[in-house]
């Protein structure tokens, strides 16, 4: 009789785990239920010989940590979705899938999920051997999908999240090219300006023994800590930039800090803030309606489903609390970090008993809102930008052509 890992909660909303020998997990879930204990999640216990045998399958051990770009996610969803929901079989859909896949690391990941497919791995199982290429999220909304008998609008819904995330990128992707030009260039030349021109200007004047104005000398003075600076000012950036990109990762502190800055940020902060949100509502409203338990699917969601460490602490919390008797939505309440509308949805989505439904409302606007704010807030950079670039100039101009002027009057 096979013998499964189980995890299930107690009457009090205890976790625990174990090993019990059954004959499915139906029949574990029932011998669970003698106990009074409900099943949240099993997995069938297999002897290492034979774990080692199904990693050692067809392209299997080779591409276990293979990746694949969310594209090929979305193909590899759209082809899943339409192929199962006509009846056609999970091996011949991952041979279809395969074949039909241009990045040959990804096809390796298809044809070693039909190896463990036949040999007796569930679906879920086979995914969770490449966490390279599926996430944790997408194995536990398969699992779920594939437990119930839904796999087609499980794989719909992940095409249509993934598709949702592709399209953000790609508008904030094409919004930020022009700014992101108008920037290198504005700091190209201001150090050039600074380091190179403005010095030898300002070592003329001082030969000429001209009187510099206010605006002058301060110009000069910036040009001169420029020149002598430089070389320790750009490592120092770098190190900066480093330290900000591998800092959330070595340290949560350091990561919380950051997202909590990103909240704050005058322009970009309420953008981040919706972002954070609308993944949130997206998340929670696929594993929700996939059939994952909601304290299940909260703890998915905090662990880097949001993209922000301050909501996802809120996150945690509000499983905390539903795990000691409160609703969501009362727990939910209790965190200012969740907007007022997601709040009403979620209240009224938990009184009609179609939470999911009111979580998908919530992301529709998100999807609806987050581009056009997106579009807004750089097409108003745009100018600033130009702006800053006729400022830089126009004060650098000023700076040398005054002087110059002067020195003109005084030999007339």
């Amino acid at each position: 009789m096979p013998v499964y890992n189980y995890e299930a909660v107690d009457q009090r909303g205890h976790t625990l785990k174990g090993m019990m020998p059954a004959l499915d997990e139906s029949n574990l879930e029932q011998k669970l239920k003698t106990h009074g204990l409900w099943l949240t999640d099993a997995g069938l216990e297999r002897p290492k010989a034979a774990a080692d045998t199904a990693g050692n399958g067809k392209s299997g051990g080779l591409v276990r940590a293979g990746r694949a770009s969310r594209r090929d996610l979305i193909d590899f969803c759209t082809l899943m979705t339409f192929q199962i929901r006509v009846g056609v079989t999970l091996v011949k859909a991952l041979e279809v899938a395969r074949q039909d896949c241009t990045d040959v690391v990804f096809q390796g990941v298809l044809g070693g999920l039909q190896s463990r497919l036949e040999s007796g791995d569930h679906f879920y199982e086979a995914l969770a051997h490449y966490p390279g290429a599926f996430s944790t999220n997408f194995v536990s909304v398969i699992r779920a999908g594939e437990m119930s008998s839904k796999l087609p609008e499980t794989f719909d819904d992940l095409r249509e999240h993934l598709e949702w995330t592709e399209q953000i990128i790609a508008d904030v992707r094409q919004a930020t090219i022009y700014p992101a030009i108008v920037m290198t260039v504005i700091v190209a030349f201001t150090l050039l300006l600074f380091t190179f021109v403005i010095p030898r200007f300002s070592h003329l004047l001082e030969s000429l023994h001209v009187q510099q104005p206010l605006l002058t000398q301060i110009v000069f003075a910036l040009g001169d800590a420029a020149q002598a600076t430089w070389w320790i000012s750009l490592p120092l950036l770098l190190v900066l930039v480093l330290g900000v990109m591998f800092g959330r990762r070595m340290s949560p502190r350091i990561g919380l800090l950051l997202d909590h800055l990103k909240l704050r940020l005058p322009i970009f902060g309420s953008l981040n803030h919706m972002l954070a949100l609308s993944r949130f509502a997206h998340n929670l409203a696929i594993l929700y309606r996939s059939g994952v338990p909601i304290l299940q699917a909260l703890e998915y969601c905090k662990r880097g489903l949001i993209g922000n460490a301050v909501v996802e602490r809120a996150v945690a919390a509000v499983g905390d609390a539903v795990n000691t008797g409160s609703t969501i939505s009362e727990a939910m309440h209790r965190q200012p970090i969740f907007s007022a509308m997601l709040l009403r949805m979620v209240a009224m989505g938990e009184t009609t008993g179609s939470l999911d439904k009111a979580l998908d409302n919530v992301a529709d606007y998100y999807n609806e809102v987050i581009p056009r704010r997106i579009k807004k807030i750089f097409s108003i950079m745009e100018p600033l930008l130009m702006l800053v670039l006729i400022g830089i100039v126009g004060c650098v101009a000023l700076a040398i052509y005054m002087p110059i002027i002067s020195l003109m009057g005084a030999i007339r």
